[in-house]
């Protein structure tokens, strides 16, 4: 059931929410950790610790470059890019949604637009949600794909909020990440922080440890510079 403002007598002051997917919404973790496992098999290169999180919350030129080089200089980027996204999508069934996600969608839309901005393809966020969230609910889903540059670049945000038709400093968007804020940051929007709060790595106006946290809803609907 969808909680509309309308029917509350209250008129959000945000016009706007823009949303990054992997870390926010959904959980790609387990996906992308056997994607990886299989791929540095195949190469016959180990996966170490620090390597794995050296790939996380890249975007698929950044991937592929630094899988090349992981992986021995005979390795194309292209063609590592390819075979990881394949992989990860073999593993599509580990993809969940994060706690409070769902039920946090569901309950904006109507209220306010709604968009999503990645720096993963189009294609694999609309595959990463349509299993859990109703698509319908998102004005866009923006991948860094059909823009010019990825995040930490603005161009996914300002894309966002052309096709929301809404200003950014009204707009709100989720991050969880440094790059992903400063991409929001440039492109003039407020940002919460989805991340613990001891975590001061993201710039941002103000942090929720995640979308289940019940103090979210009132931040969201307050303008993100009043």
């Amino acid at each position: 059931m969808r909680h509309h403002l309308a029917e509350r007598g209250t008129r959000p002051l945000t016009a706007g929410i823009v949303f990054d997917c992997d870390g926010v919404l959904v959980d790609t973790e387990g996906a992308w950790s056997l994607a990886y496992e299989v791929l540095f098999t195949r190469y016959g290169v180990p996966l170490t610790v620090a390597a794995r999180r050296s790939l996380a919350g890249l975007n698929l030129v950044q991937l592929s470059n630094q899988l090349a080089d992981m992986l021995g200089p005979a390795v194309m980027p292209e063609q590592v890019g390819r075979e990881a996204y394949a992989l990860m999508r073999q593993h599509q069934a580990e993809t969940k949604p994060l706690p409070g996600a769902v039920e946090l969608v569901d309950r904006l839309a109507g209220c306010v637009p709604l968009a999503v901005a990645s720096n993963a393809p189009a294609h694999v966020v609309i595959t990463n949600l349509e299993k859990s969230f109703d698509l319908a609910a998102f004005t866009v889903i923006v991948g860094s794909d059909v823009v010019a540059a990825p995040k930490p670049a603005p161009d996914v945000y300002i894309a966002a909020c052309a096709a929301m038709n809404v200003p950014p400093r009204r707009t709100w968007a989720l991050e969880d990440s440094a790059a992903g804020a400063s991409a929001a940051l440039s492109a003039g929007l407020g940002v919460v922080g989805v991340k613990d709060p001891s975590e001061d790595s993201i710039p941002c106006h103000v942090r929720h440890p995640h979308l289940a946290d019940p103090r979210l809803w009132q931040s969201l609907m307050t303008l993100p510079f009043a």
